[in-house]
């Protein structure tokens, strides 16, 4: 991108995070289609293809050598992915910049939407359902909390079209937007029914089409990032799974499901060492590492499997992991607050 360009792209999206009003379904679905397009021509040679020929659930970077930005889940923080592209790391530019020159590469681990911290947002879903029960399901206090869910997605869709191959979003369990229980999906509540409120939301304010998109958009989401000693996914993996399973993960439910669902002490044992063994590694024990979000966390991270998975989502900070290839991970100084 030209500096016009790269500047421009910035002014979107802080309009994206500025604005007070829901985007129009023109703004969306334009957005939605362009971003489905680029991830089914996602280059095969890092995103394989599944069998059937469409984009496969898994990432490969087996080669390599750029450092890695891991983004925990966003639910809705319209503020996050911007504040992130204006920080620097380890002598790079400013990350919008490093990824405007393929020196750095961002993984995000998933679940967009649905603001999730109680002391800010507890009461506006509470109000929010109360209205949805009465069939008011236009109410302000859900159009706030929806466009800053689209604020959010709609940055994270401008930046995989402007950056596909440096800037990836996985598929999290929030990542249901027609709350189903199929697919190794679950419909979604925690405060309130919050899974089926944003879909009746968007189907009421919206068309059918609007709704469509946003499901074949969740559709064509990897599930697995895999680098050298590194794998990132949304949720621990729940058990081990062969590289063809993952790739092409929407024939078995449970590929998704382990990725995107798996609950504390949930996982197999060692299922991190046997998945790398099962991609075609055979690491130490203690020698791979495996990085999501999906249980939340107190301070920087959790670490589980002997150290092996560790958790970097903490709903209340803007922590992200910086990743170098060729040094070792430390938690403690490499999981960075961007505030």
């Amino acid at each position: 991108m030209s500096d016009e360009e790269l500047a421009a792209l910035e002014e979107t999206i802080r309009s994206y995070c500025g604005r007070n009003s829901l985007p129009s379904e023109n703004e969306l679905t334009e957005l939605l289609d362009t971003t489905i397009s680029t991830l089914e021509e996602e280059d095969t040679s890092y995103r394989p293809l599944a069998d059937d020929g469409n984009a496969g659930g898994l990432l490969e970077f087996r080669e390599n050598s750029l450092p890695l930005v891991i983004v925990p889940d966003l639910h809705a923080r319209q503020d996050f992915l911007p504040s992130l592209l204006s920080c620097s790391f380890d002598g790079l530019p400013p990350l919008l910049s490093a990824l405007n020159q393929n020196l750095v590469r961002v993984i995000c681990v998933g679940d967009g939407v649905h603001t999730e911290i109680p002391q800010l947002v507890y009461e506006r879903w509470w109000q929010s359902y109360e209205h949805w029960l009465d069939g008011n399901i236009d109410c302000p206090t859900m159009r706030q909390e929806m466009q800053e869910c689209f604020a959010t997605i709609m940055t994270v869709m401008a930046l995989k079209n402007a950056f596909p191959a440096q800037f990836h979003f996985l598929k999290g369990n929030h990542e249901n937007i027609l709350n189903k229980n199929s697919g190794g999906d679950y419909a979604f509540r925690k405060y309130v029914q919050e899974g089926e409120m944003v879909r009746d939301f968007v189907r009421t304010v919206y068309s059918d089409v609007v709704l469509h998109l946003l499901s074949c958009y969740e559709g064509l989401l990897p599930i697995v990032a895999i680098f050298n000693k590194l794998g990132i996914s949304h949720a621990e993996p729940g058990r081990a799974y062969s590289r063809q399973q993952i790739i092409n993960y929407h024939s078995d439910d449970n590929v998704i499901l382990d990725f995107t669902w798996t609950a504390n002490d949930a996982a197999e044992e060692q299922s991190v060492v046997r998945q790398f063994s099962l991609l075609g590694g055979k690491p130490e024990k203690g020698d791979v590492l495996w990085i999501g979000g999906h249980r939340p966390v107190e301070g920087k991270y959790s670490l589980r499997q002997d150290g092996a998975y560790v958790q970097i989502h903490n709903p209340f900070e803007m922590n992200v992991a910086f990743v170098r290839p060729e040094k070792g991970f430390d938690p403690q100084t490499d999981i960075i607050s961007i505030r």
